[in-house]
């Protein structure tokens, strides 16, 4: 939630927090679906942890790099 404050400031941090957990449970349920399909085409789930490690090392690397750089001011929402 912090990182979210951080990023978009205090006003609308619940909604961004909000599609933040939406998109979050949609890629979790999306990952078991895609399991799901390898271990039926193939047979077993090797593959589907394989893919899941490297993606987790990916996310991992991409982590590092949060809150480097220039900070981004929130943009102005126009009602």
């Amino acid at each position: 939630m912090k990182l979210a404050t951080r990023s978009f400031g205090e006003e609308n941090v619940g909604i961004y927090f909000g599609w933040i957990s939406a998109a979050h449970q949609r890629g979790a349920a999306s990952a078991a679906w895609i399991a799901g399909l390898i271990r039926v085409d193939l047979g077993d789930y090797f593959l589907a942890f394989t893919l899941a490690g490297c993606l987790c090392i990916i996310a991992s690397v991409m982590v590092l790099f949060i809150g480097r750089g220039t900070k981004l001011q929130p943009v102005p929402v126009v009602a």
